[in-house]
């Protein structure tokens, strides 16, 4: 990415303050895509690292260390704090939202026991005041796309090391995106992202997206 980018100051900072987690994490998400092509091509609203089921409690702790507020997106509009996530037995996440105490960006929208409904104020992300943390799944030697198990890619396939970064693989975060193709920016990244992938990783995608959606997709491999 172009020397001085705002954005790639801000991925900087996020590393700076990793670095002392003893977890592996990848960067994922638009940051990753505009990592992956060398420039900014659009303002991004937050950033999404990915981190392993098996060290997700170690995570967690780490954030809390910091400083970070958590909590756990369960469905239905509905966020509970991590702790409660955490002790339940019948409640699912895959993903969490740390950001600052008294954060202007999410705004409570009601309250019903453990449950929050909170809203995302569109907005930039300029500084390090929020981090999604996606969960994945790696076992023996491949990474699984937690949507549906039957697509997954190599261990060494799924990261690639990007400006000192570790990134998830752009042709897996692209399929992540397939999923809203009515999102206009994803629409950007991925025809984007995908005129630079190698061959390799435009086969892997197109042939996910066929296991994916086998009636077809708006968005194609070509």
């Amino acid at each position: 990415m172009q020397k001085g980018a705002k954005s790639l100051k801000l991925l900087k900072q996020l590393d700076e303050h990793l670095r002392d987690m003893n977890v592996a994490w990848h960067l994922c998400g638009g940051f990753a895509i505009d990592l992956f092509l060398g420039k900014e091509t659009r303002e991004h609203k937050d950033l999404d690292i990915t981190v392993s089921f098996d060290e997700m409690e170690v995570c967690i702790d780490y954030l809390k260390a910091k400083g970070w507020r958590i909590i756990a997106p369960v469905g239905k509009g509905r966020c509970v704090p991590i702790e409660y996530a955490l002790s339940s037995n019948t409640l699912y996440f895959d993903n969490i939202w740390c950001y600052r105490e008294g954060a202007e960006f999410i705004k409570t929208l009601s309250v019903e026991g453990p449950y929050e409904y909170l809203e995302m104020v569109d907005r930039v992300q300029q500084d390090l005041d929020f981090i999604e943390v996606l969960f994945n799944k790696v076992e023996k030697g491949r990474f699984y796309y937690l949507k549906n198990p039957e697509i997954h890619r190599e261990i060494d396939k799924a990261f690639v090391e990007i400006e000192n970064i570790s990134v998830l693989s752009p042709e897996i975060i692209l399929l992540y995106k397939t999923r809203n193709p009515g999102n206009a920016d994803y629409r950007q990244d991925f025809a984007l992202a995908l005129a630079e992938l190698q061959q390799d990783s435009r086969k892997w995608l197109e042939e996910a997206m066929k296991t994916e959606y086998p009636e077809g997709h708006p968005w194609r491999v070509k």
